[in-house]
């Protein structure tokens, strides 16, 4: 005796890389990177020693924050990752401006969370800078961000 179940979903095929979307993936590819983020950017100056971004990081339980010059305007990202490139120095001279990735790569609240995917994949980033109209920073997503919401959404 054959059993089969047909499945309720519809299947998408890239011709490019051959995977498969569901209909669930388009819609969390279509929200809007302003639905994910996380609003509310930590940021610390450029002028910032690293000692102090280390307790921010743990203290926050987050793995990144923006630099912001003095206009309060984004100038670049410190993870966890630069700062375990400076752990031979010492870190409570050396600052902000010092280890941070430069320039920030930053996306707008309106974009599809499928084209945040797409920068971040494609530049090997692991979260974007969301910055408002003025320049300033409001919040960021991760691809954790983007991975807790296809959990969420049950696949």
């Amino acid at each position: 005796m054959t059993i089969i179940r047909y499945l309720n979903i519809k299947i998408n095929i890239n011709k490019k890389t051959n995977f498969f979307k569901t209909d669930k993936m388009k819609y969390i590819e279509d929200r809007k990177v302003g639905e994910l983020m996380t609003h509310g950017a930590i940021t610390v100056p450029e002028h910032a020693k690293v000692i102090d971004v280390v307790r921010i990081l743990s203290d926050d339980r987050i793995h990144a924050v923006v630099v912001v010059d003095k206009e309060h305007r984004a100038s670049g990202v410190i993870s966890e990752i630069d700062i375990s490139k400076a752990l031979g120095c010492d870190l409570g001279e050396v600052t902000a401006v010092d280890i941070m990735s430069n320039p920030v790569k930053s996306i707008d609240a309106n974009a599809s969370v499928g084209e945040a995917a797409k920068v971040m994949a494609e530049n090997r980033f692991e979260r974007l800078a969301i910055l408002g109209e003025n320049g300033l920073p409001t919040g960021v997503i991760s691809m954790t961000d983007i991975i807790r919401e296809i959990a969420m959404s049950g696949f």
